[in-house]
This record gives structure tokens, sequence and C-alpha cells, in this order.
């Protein structure tokens, strides 16, 4: 009786231990399987035709991407996997926090950096500017083009194509288009009320068109825009701003003037000695009070920052 139960206690064992192999074996397949399935899944390509109008294979679900361009808080807004970036010297208030994980690859991208964060796509704002520089990118990784310098609805559909985000742009698209409208009902403007974006930048005095904080204040709702700021930059390809002097202040400014300074003392000097030109005294928006002065951090229109503009634009203008 005892040997009797002694072999079924072997052969339980034994059955037991097979069972154990097997169950091992069953989940090494599986897992496996589930890294091969990953693999194949992020080597899987689309078509992607570039803004240059290239035909190019850019990884279907990217998991490493360095962009080099000013609009980073875009790709942070809308959940995009950026290991790399030529991040912003000075933060603005709307990035706190928000470049965790992030590597500074410095401008316009150093190459070894870059190599080292082993991306699977690069997108370049700088791609005309640094032609070279752009090729030696694409032996990196898939090198794709791109224009920071769109107004934001444009980036965003573009930015929707790339990541395979159509749904997720369109909804965001509307949602600031939403606030966007919300806005300019509270600030009750006179049709044909002009604004213009003055930009001190050292001694430097610019007018700006309709990109970045530009691309706030103009459009269908907002502000019009003041014919000289039509013709000279907006409706001339490729010029977002233009210098100007003193002299023809009154050719430019419109019925409410935007004035960015940089902040650093030469630029701060320059707008102080603006101020207390004769000429600018003479502008009726001047006259009116009509004047309100901004850090420079908000000439933008990255969708960070886009939620917090909408809603400080009416306090700056003392309007509820």
């Amino acid at each position: 009786m005892k040997k009797h139960r002694g072999k079924q206690r072997i052969l339980w064992v034994g059955s037991f231990l097979l069972l154990l192999i097997i169950s091992a074996c069953s989940t090494s397949n599986a897992t496996s399987n589930v890294s091969d399935k990953q693999k194949e899944e992020s080597e899987k390509t689309v078509q992607y035709k570039t803004i240059t109008g290239e035909q190019v294979e850019i990884p279907a679900d990217p998991k490493r991407v360095v962009y080099i361009g000013q609009t980073i808080g875009d790709f942070l807004a809308m959940g995009i996997p950026v290991v790399g970036n030529n991040l912003p010297k000075d933060t603005p208030s709307y990035y706190e926090g928000k470049f965790e994980g992030i590597v500074d690859v410095g401008n316009p991208g150093d190459l070894e950096t870059i190599l080292t964060l082993k991306p699977d796509l690069i997108i370049n704002g700088y791609y005309k500017a640094e032609a070279e520089h752009n090729e030696a990118l694409s032996k990196i990784a898939t090198t794709i083009p791109y224009n920071p310098a769109l107004p934001y609805t444009e980036r965003v559909k573009e930015m929707g194509n790339i990541f395979g985000k159509q749904k997720e742009a369109a909804q965001l698209i509307a949602k600031f288009e939403a606030q966007s409208q919300e806005m300019f009902d509270k600030l009750q403007l006179a049709e044909g009320e002009t604004a213009t974006v003055f930009y001190q930048l050292g001694k430097t005095l610019y007018v700006m068109g309709d990109r970045s904080f530009g691309a706030i204040i103009y459009g269908e709702n907002g502000f019009a825009v003041p014919p000289a700021v039509q013709k000279s930059i907006i409706d001339v390809e490729g010029v977002s701003f233009v210098t100007i002097s003193e002299e023809v202040l009154s050719k430019f400014a419109g019925d409410h003037l935007f004035v960015l300074v940089q902040d650093d003392d030469e630029s701060k000097t320059a707008a102080d000695r603006l101020l207390q030109s004769p000429i600018w005294g003479t502008l009726p928006a001047v006259k009116k009070g009509n004047v309100y002065f901004i850090s420079n951090e908000w000439n933008t229109d990255n969708l960070l920052a886009l939620e917090q503009l909408f809603k400080e634009l009416p306090q700056w203008m003392k309007r509820p």
C-alpha cells in the first residue's frame, strides 16, 4: 500500500512539473508574441505628403519624436511623445513643469544629442534655413519639413495628418474657436475697429502681421487689420513682420495698440524712449488710452498658451 502511494505521489509531482513546464512555455510564447506584435506595430509605416509636396513613408505610430521648432506647446497639448526639442531659454509661464523628460537639443539641433535620443521621427521647422543640416538629420531618422509659422488652425490640421489624429485636431480647433468667439463677445468690438501689434526688440521696432499674437486678435470675429499692415505684411508672401521707424507710426497704428517688449534692458530702454517721443503722443489710440503693454512671452498662438490668452486679453483691455 505504501509503495502504491509512493508511486502515486511520484506520478502527481511529475504531472505537476510537466504542467509548470507547459505553462511556462505558453507564457513565454505569449510574451514573445506580444513583443513581436508590438515590434511589428512600431515598424508599420504610412504614406505622408509633406508640406513641400513630397510623398514619404513615416512611422504610423511614432514613439520617440524630435521636434525642432518654436511651437512645442502644440505637441504637448496634443500628447505627442516628444523626446527632444530646442527648448526656450526663458521658459514662459504656460510651459512651467511641462518639459520633464524632454532633452534640449539646441538650435538648430545638435546631431550627436539627437542621435543618442534614438528618434523614430524628426520634425524640422528649420528645414529651409538649414538645408545641409536637414539632410544630416534625415540620416538619423525619417525627417519631415514643418512650418511652425502657420496660424494654429493650420498647424493643428497638419499635426493631425502627421500623427493620424485628424479627429482630435478637429476637436481642438472647434474648442479654441469657441473660446475665441466667447472672448470677442466680451470685447464687443465695433465693426471695422482696428488693432496693431508692435514688437520692441532691442533698438528695433517691428509691426507684426497675422501670425503668433496677431493670429489671436485678427480673424473673422476679431479686430480689423489696418490697411498698411494688410498691404505691407499680410498680403506679401513669406512676410510675418516689418521693421518701422517712428516717422511712419501713424501709418500703421490702429484704433488699439498692443505693444510687446522683449524682456531685456536694451528693449525696455528703447520702449521708454518711444513712449516719450512727440509722434507717439499724437496717435489716436494713445490719446484714448487704448494701448496695452504685454510681456513678449505672449507673442505666440501655441496651444498651451491659447486658453490663457483668451482669458487674459479682455483683462489687459480692462473689459469684463
